[in-house]
């Protein structure tokens, strides 16, 4: 009877757990699950997003560009071979240290280009070699003809050669006629076009050339070879 006794005043004495003790655990055990459950999507993000460019370089990219051939009209005797099809080209050609001296007196602030309303007779400046001759026989400028004037002055654009009304020195010895002035001949230009937007290059940065019309709108920019104007000596009247 007395052992019975000791034994339940020993397990009265004995630490029991506290409630407080037992919510702790379960809270702890709640953060290391979510803590486990966190590294675990980390992980598995990691492995599912793409590489940095370093590691995962993209593809090589080359530009297409396509070349197409054209031709111009080049008449014969021309001071600017191939002449000016618009304004700005015919300054920038008549501004060319090369043939500069020509168009001395033309005031380009006045410049404009215009198309005759009719037939225009008079006397025309042609090329020889790195001289500059007049006519000694009238032409005819025919109605439609594109030139370049500032009032005063009268420049053709197909050749950017002068014109005058009246007789002008000096005179070749050997002029071409008026049918050689106006036979022109075909003379090849390039006009090439490169797309914005980028190909990924099979295996190697050199693209393919495909041929395309030049006359395609927008296609691209046009450049016209002429032959270089070699410099006049001299000036002409």
């Amino acid at each position: 009877m007395a052992e019975l006794r000791r034994g339940r005043h020993e397990d009265a004495m004995a630490p029991k757990p506290r409630p407080g003790m037992w919510m702790f655990a379960v809270l702890f055990i709640i953060l290391l699950a979510v803590a486990s459950s966190v590294i675990a999507a980390a992980v598995m993000l990691h492995r599912t997003l793409p590489r940095s460019s370093a590691e995962n370089p993209p593809p090589p990219v080359a530009y297409e560009v396509t070349v197409a051939p054209a031709t111009r009209k080049v008449f014969p005797y021309s001071i600017v071979p191939g002449g000016a099809q618009n304004l700005d080209e015919a300054k920038r050609a008549m501004n060319d240290p090369a043939v500069k001296a020509n168009y001395a007196g033309i005031d380009f602030r006045k410049l404009r280009q215009v198309k005759l309303a009719r037939n225009l007779a008079g006397y025309v400046s042609y090329r020889r070699g790195e001289k500059i001759y007049w006519t000694s026989e009238l032409l005819t400028l025919r109605a439609g003809e594109t030139v370049f004037t500032d009032g005063v002055y009268l420049v053709r654009g197909r050749c950017l050669n002068g014109y005058s009304p009246d007789a002008m020195l000096p005179i070749g010895a050997d002029e071409p006629t008026e049918q050689v002035l106006d036979t022109p001949v075909e003379m090849p230009v390039i006009a090439y076009s490169i797309p914005r937007r980028t190909v990924a290059a099979p295996g190697s940065l050199t693209p393919a050339v495909p041929v395309l019309p030049p006359s395609m709108p927008g296609a691209g920019i046009w450049f016209p070879l002429v032959p270089i104007i070699p410099p006049l000596q001299g000036r002409s009247p």
